[in-house]
């Protein structure tokens, strides 16, 4: 059925009406304009205070975007472009900036080719653009909220997980070494908490890097059991793990990654399991790689909410038996993120069995690497002159423990402002940055001495180590990255690296 003309124009006005559009009629030629009262009315004007010519609409666009208007609407006449569209803000009555979503196109030319009719709407999007500013806000706080808590928590916890590695080389008794290992062990499971939140608000970002690298699938499996088997006997549980003969002994993953997921699913396992059974069983699947993670502790009638994040299968279970509720979330990221998946099955009181399914890329074993505990093949690092800024004294003292013996001058400043007064008196071959200080941080201090022209090696050291903070280290002219708690070797390697590209 064909449509009379004024059905038509019943049936535009009707859409536009719906959609609150505001039309626009243009000559190129004469600048002669037509709006419609919609137009007006989104910027607070009736129709009779608009004159409908071009300097009605260009004066009232922000003078900030007008140029990238005009390249908009010049790339669509010159053919460059099908249509034009254009986000911009426009000056209400009132005196506010409206963001319009600006869409046309060239309808008519004349005998020369020339564009004699360019039509086109306004859409106020001001609303979208407003809750896009909110979002990006809420985003950026809960950056700053997890950088924050990633350095209050992460900064105790290496100054006392770091007297307590010192406490543990020297001369002690049976019981006092079996509560140091308690206080490590304690440290360990905060450290864990406080990695989960942080990895969990990555892949949530979109912030998650895979790195394809050879791992020793038997290797890291033993890793894991030893890991956890303390844990499980203390619940007077057995851990085991098996092997398929089938599984090639180095296959092509993220180490890390896969080491995490397995950890995840094994501590949840030994968690809920009390005099029982712990299994992991690592097998093929055709083209996949299978892990299985069986327990006989006690189970869950909820399979599919456990992976939702802060969920725990009864709402008893963070009273009895802790942890943040993301252990599974994250375990369901990273796996999908890896191209797998990952499904349960469990009955109440009998246990459960988490499978995790990924590609299965078999590789050679990697060429040997020289080990950083080999340290008299390791660059000599014994004249180095190093000054360590570090505002909190029980990491001072750490560091002092740690370096020691291994350098022939550490120097502490507690600020960053000192840092940059030491490094200009001279003196040092690197300095140990910490990233948060009074009067100056230590990315600030950085960048203002690599602007003078100071070249000599600056490792960043801190406890936030969201990917924002390595990135921001990598533009402030860092020579490297060291994450608090830091190992003894983690540090010793860190200034072997950088002596040895120097």
């Amino acid at each position: 059925m064909t449509l009379p003309p004024d059905a038509h124009r019943e049936r535009l006005e009707l859409v536009l009406e719906g959609t609150r559009l505001g039309m626009w009629d243009w000559n190129p030629q004469t600048n002669d304009v037509v709006f419609d009262s919609r137009w007006t009315e989104m910027l607070g004007h009736t129709l009779d205070e608009i004159p409908f010519e071009l300097d009605s609409w260009s004066s009232r666009v922000h003078p900030d975007d007008l140029e990238g208007c005009f390249v908009d609407i010049q790339a669509h006449m010159n053919g460059t472009s099908k249509f034009y569209e254009n986000v911009h803000r426009m000056r209400h009555k009132d005196g506010h900036w409206v963001h319009i979503l600006d869409r046309g196109r060239v309808c008519e030319w004349d005998a020369e080719g020339r564009p004699t009719r360019f039509t086109g709407t306004h859409t106020d999007i001001s609303a979208q653009v407003e809750a896009e500013h909110r979002a990006r806000a809420l985003a950026q706080g809960r950056t700053r909220f997890l950088a924050t808590m990633s350095h209050e928590i992460r900064t105790p916890m290496h100054g006392m997980l770091g007297l307590v590695g010192l406490l543990q080389n020297t001369e002690l008794s049976e019981e006092q070494a079996r509560l140091l290992d308690l206080v490590q062990r304690c440290g360990g499971s905060l450290m864990r908490l406080v990695d989960d939140i942080l990895d969990f608000s990555k892949v949530t970002q979109g912030g998650l890097e895979l790195v394809h690298e050879p791992v020793e699938v038997t290797a890291l499996m033993d890793g894991v059991v030893a890991l956890f088997l303390p844990r499980a006997q203390d619940h007077h549980s057995t851990l085991k793990c098996t092997v398929a003969a089938d599984v090639p002994p180095w296959v092509l993953a993220d180490g890390h990654r896969l080491r995490q997921i397995v950890c995840n699913l094994v501590s949840n396992a030994v968690k809920f399991t009390q005099h029982g059974t712990v299994a992991i069983e690592v097998g093929t699947a055709g083209p996949l790689l299978e892990l299985i993670v069986r327990d006989t502790g006690s189970g869950m009638a909820d399979t599919v909410g456990i992976f939702e994040p802060y969920d725990q299968a009864t709402p008893s279970i963070t009273s009895s038996h802790g942890g943040t509720g993301l252990g599974l979330a994250i375990v369901k990221e990273l796996v999908t993120a890896m191209g797998g998946e990952v499904t349960v099955n469990s009955v109440v009181d009998q246990g459960s069995a988490f499978r995790v399914v990924l590609p299965l890329h078999a590789t050679e074993a990697p060429a040997p690497v020289e080990s950083p505990a080999r340290r008299a093949e390791a660059p000599n690092i014994s004249w180095l002159r190093v000054l360590a800024a570090e505002d909190n004294p029980v990491n001072q003292l750490v560091l002092q423990a740690v370096l020691g013996e291994h350098v022939a001058q550490l120097d502490m400043v507690g600020t960053g402002r000192l840092a940059v007064e030491a490094v200009r008196s001279g003196g040092y071959d690197v300095v140990l940055m910490d990233l948060n200080m009074p009067e100056m941080d230590g990315d600030v201090a950085t960048r203002l001495l690599r602007e003078e022209g100071v070249g000599l090696p600056i490792i960043a050291v801190s406890a936030d180590v969201l990917p924002e903070t390595r990135q921001g280290c990598v533009s402030a002219g860092f020579s490297g990255f060291v994450c608090k708690p830091f190992t003894a070797d983690d540090l010793l390697t860190a200034l072997h690296r950088v002596v040895s590209t120097a």
